[in-house]
């Protein structure tokens, strides 16, 4: 299973890409505090190590997964 970290503008979009990606069989974790956490944090090193992949918005997320 694939995991994303998700930091939501809004309720709303915390919903929708939940539900979304759930039914995409992709787990999800959001951000929800100011200051990441340690798996969060350690979610990021990954990314900058280029064990996975960064996107600026929920528009970008739909362009890599192909929707």
């Amino acid at each position: 299973m694939t995991t994303i970290v998700i930091r939501p503008k809004n309720k709303a979009e915390r919903e929708f890409l939940s539900r979304l990606l759930k039914k995409m069989n992709i787990e999800t974790q959001f951000v929800e505090e100011p200051v990441p956490n340690v798996e969060t944090r350690k979610a990021m090193e990954d990314v900058e190590q280029r064990k996975g992949t960064k996107v600026k918005d929920s528009q970008g997320l739909f362009s890599k997964l192909g929707i």
